[in-house]
């Protein structure tokens, strides 16, 4: 669960994965099996819909929108917006262009 002293909203993936790491951020079993597989292939919740990031973590789109909140995003919309940066980060950093990368890691 977050912390009640932490800002409800991240402005990046490094900043949710610092949560993390730092366990003011925790998550039950279902949740956390989801946010793995999300920060592995952060490209399926960055171009994807809600049903297909259900769909690639096997578990409802309800658990999805859970999994935004629990993470301190107002949405799935607002998670998926923070993804979607994050991964193009990665590509400049990488020299990448987006269209033409597989999963990151």
């Amino acid at each position: 669960m977050l912390s009640p002293t932490i800002h409800r909203t991240h402005q990046s993936i490094s900043d949710l994965k610092q949560l993390i790491v730092q366990r003011r951020i925790t998550y039950p079993a279902s949740l956390e099996r989801a946010m793995r597989l999300l920060l592995s292939n952060p490209d399926v919740v960055a171009f994807g819909t809600l049903r297909s990031v259900a769909h690639s973590c096997e578990v409802s789109g309800t658990t999805i929108s859970r999994l935004a909140r629990h993470s301190g995003y107002s949405s799935f919309k607002e998670m998926k917006e923070a993804f979607r940066k994050h991964v193009v980060l990665l590509a400049a950093l990488h020299g990448t262009p987006v269209e033409q990368q597989g999963p990151l890691q």
